[in-house]
């Protein structure tokens, strides 16, 4: 059976290069912890080929609506042998997505477009150093786990709750510094604790590449900090997830209007 796309998905796919639509189904939920819900769907065509760090666009349910309210979600992992992809959903912001990341029964199906995203891992950098809030940690995750030995991964995360320091899985041989830093009363936009954890690390010698992502105006404040450390520009990918008190527009993205 075909499946019934939303109306403007060809319209998406005309602009959006390689990626190709299909249907994934729900098969498993876990919640990883208070900020982060684990899905497994499955369904992905064989010729479906993600790199770390790229993401999916999922038509997600809304009451009332047509399918192409849209939201991105970086791919934590996807198995090649059995098409099964992992998402790994910060469910804070309590929108449309969280809710469906919530509720959404398990062999229910969806629209997926992917893959999307172009903040891949700097192959030849000597170190890499990942900064930001929960709903980063998916896609920070899957490129630290591609790096190869002898590099190095360094993690400064910013978390609402201790349970949310989940910890990756580093291939054996890859040098690994994390600093986890718990909001407290800190606002979402306020960058002092990321800025401070950020300060704590001293930066290894060689070729480092910075992969900042979560909050826009946390984001950019991270930005201007490792510039100003000496980091050029070329050696950062800033990615804004969200931004606080304005929702996602409906293709997925934080609207960047004042």
């Amino acid at each position: 059976m075909t499946p019934d796309f939303a109306p403007d998905t060809s319209a998406l796919l005309a602009r959006l290069g390689d990626a190709v639509a299909f249907e994934l189904r729900l098969t498993d939920r876990r919640r990883l912890s208070s900020a982060l819900v684990e899905l497994r769907l499955t369904g992905a065509p064989p010729s479906f080929a993600s790199k770390p760090g790229q993401d999916l666009m999922l038509a997600v349910p809304v009451e009332g609506g047509d399918g192409s309210f849209r939201r991105r979600y970086s791919i934590r992992s996807h198995d090649l042998d059995t098409g099964a992809i992992t998402l790994w959903i910060d469910v804070t912001a309590a929108g449309p997505g969280a809710r469906w990341a919530l509720e959404a029964p398990l062999d229910s199906t969806i629209e997926a477009i992917g893959p999307r995203g172009k903040v891949l891992l700097d192959e030849m950098a000597d170190w890499h150093l990942f900064i930001g809030d929960a709903s980063f940690l998916a896609a920070a995750y899957a490129m630290a786990e591609s790096i190869e030995p002898p590099g190095q991964a360094l993690f400064v995360f910013e978390v609402d709750h201790e349970d949310d320091s989940v910890t990756p899985s580093l291939p054996e041989g890859v040098g690994v510094t994390a600093c986890f830093l718990e909001r407290g009363a800190r606002v979402f936009t306020d960058p002092t604790g990321l800025l401070t954890g950020l300060e704590a690390i001293e930066l290894p010698s060689g070729q480092g590449h910075a992969y900042l992502g979560g909050e826009m105006k946390v984001v950019a404040g991270l930005r201007g900090a490792l510039l100003e450390r000496g980091l050029g520009a070329e050696a950062i990918n800033a990615k804004a997830y969200w931004r606080d008190g304005v929702a996602n527009q409906a293709h997925g993205e934080p609207s960047r209007d004042a």
